[in-house]
């Protein structure tokens, strides 16, 4: 298993000032955060995107996906308004754009969750009639789509490896796969030895972050109670061998290559240490 980090804690760097941080870190990769000030729709040029690109090559950092801003952005591939809809298809087919010129293996899928009024069932049909496009569009720059799980609080339609792998079968696509987040996991009360084994064949990333299991807080591998020694031996037994993405949260953000060195040196001993 390969060590990343997203960008997103890095939101107080241009992008390219991030990576530099980043690559002080010692780590196998990087997921780009596709929110200002990072890789934003079209706020790069074609020749920033190939230097970016020249970068991380030159610091042996892979590029490990491209992450979609959707909390707390104004995208929602199942809004009921059918602008929203539209605005965030595009959004999407400009993230995997941008992916594709990067050379990542995957853009995530972050899902919404019903408003009120809404019924669980109509944001589900119009998550998947939405997903329909971005899908046909990732299939024609052969781009994986990895769909995030998250807690049901976040999502009401997107909450367990039983939906994920509903709206897989539904979409029929091969491109399509699925990212676990240990946070997530620790607030859905989905077993992880259960989540894993689920979605094994489908695994594409994992999200390293905890918290006490009564909120979303990104926190730093063990500032929170999940346990993180049986979960990454259970993503060991099933042969899991991509890469563990730190996604660690707001009050990070005055210093994240502090929080990222505490949080790299505590992953490396769980991992030194598994059988």
């Amino acid at each position: 298993m390969k060590i990343s980090t997203a960008t997103s804690v890095f939101v107080n760097y241009l992008l390219p000032d991030a990576v530099d941080a980043i690559a002080t870190l010692g780590i196998d990769g990087i997921d780009i955060w596709c929110g200002r000030p990072h890789l934003y729709r079209k706020d790069y040029s074609y020749s920033e995107i190939q230097r970016l690109r020249k970068k991380l090559k030159e610091y042996h950092l892979a590029a490990a996906a491209c992450m979609p801003a959707f909390f707390r952005y104004p995208f929602s591939l199942s809004s009921p308004n059918p602008v929203i809809r539209r605005d965030s298809i595009s959004y999407m087919k400009a993230c995997i754009y941008n992916a594709d010129m990067l050379g990542c293996p995957y853009v995530l899928v972050v899902p919404s969750s019903s408003l009120h009024g809404q019924s669980t069932e109509e944001a589900r049909a119009l998550y998947i009639e939405s997903m329909r496009r971005v899908c046909a569009y990732a299939e024609q720059k052969k781009m994986k789509l990895g769909i995030e799980i998250v807690y049901p609080r976040l999502s009401d339609y997107m909450c367990s490896t039983a939906d994920a792998l509903d709206a897989i079968h539904k979409l029929g696509s091969n491109n399509l796969g699925v990212v676990l987040d240990s946070g997530h996991l620790n607030l859905s009360g989905e077993e992880p030895a259960s989540a894993v084994k689920n979605v094994s064949h489908l695994l594409l990333g994992v999200h390293i972050n905890d918290n006490d299991h009564l909120q979303q807080q990104n926190a730093i591998p063990g500032e929170g109670d999940f346990n993180f020694t049986e979960f990454l031996k259970i993503l060991k037994q099933k042969g899991y061998q991509g890469y563990l993405s730190f996604e660690l949260g707001f009050p990070y953000t005055p210093d994240p290559l502090k929080a990222l060195k505490v949080s790299i040196q505590r992953l490396r001993k769980i991992i030194d240490d598994l059988p």
